[in-house]
């Protein structure tokens, strides 16, 4: 049985608002690990490594998650908030028809992540695309409803943050965890 550290994980649509969410928590003090994908997208187009989701899913997820656990085990279960977690590591490659990921799974549970997950759903006001979001809004729902699935199949509880101002949705989130 692994232990619950209080890692709690924000998870949604691409741009339904998990980074500015992260952004706030960090202002108001608390820990927090920005999307990792994300991160590591920039660091491959900046060093010319041609990992990326689009082009090779497989090889980029396992960037992305050796490198989740890295920023875990520095914790040493210090109480953290993550934009993203292996869990949607695993919704992605199962959207890319990639459906081996017992490593992925072993991980998550030695993990210890919080059951509950805050979850931001699609809001097509915000929706904006980058460079390193590509999707359209229809793929952005889809990948939604492909998270809410794997974390209720993986047995986590999800908690539906609220549309409203970046103030209220981290209020939201931290009354249900301090």
């Amino acid at each position: 049985m692994s232990v619950s550290f209080p890692y709690y994980i924000i998870t949604g649509s691409p741009s339904s608002g998990k980074s500015s969410i992260i952004s706030e928590l960090i202002k108001r003090g608390h820990l927090c690990h920005h999307e990792v994908a994300r991160e590591i997208i920039q660091e491959n187009k900046r060093n010319g490594i041609d990992h990326f989701p689009w082009k090779n899913m497989s090889l980029f997820s396992d960037q992305v998650l050796d490198r989740s656990i890295s920023n875990i085990s520095n914790l040493n279960g210090q109480f953290c908030f993550f934009d993203r977690s292996i869990v949607d590591l695993i919704a992605y490659l199962q959207l890319n028809n990639i459906f081996e990921n017992q490593r992925y799974i072993d991980s998550i549970s030695m993990i210890g992540y919080n059951k509950n997950v805050f979850y931001l759903p699609y809001w097509e006001n915000i929706y904006i695309n980058d460079q390193e979001r590509k999707e359209s809004k229809e793929e952005a729902i889809n990948i939604g409803n492909q998270l809410r699935k794997v974390y209720y199949d993986l047995g986590f509880n999800l908690i539906d943050v609220p549309h409203g101002n970046i103030q209220q949705r981290t209020d939201f989130i931290l009354n249900r965890v301090l």
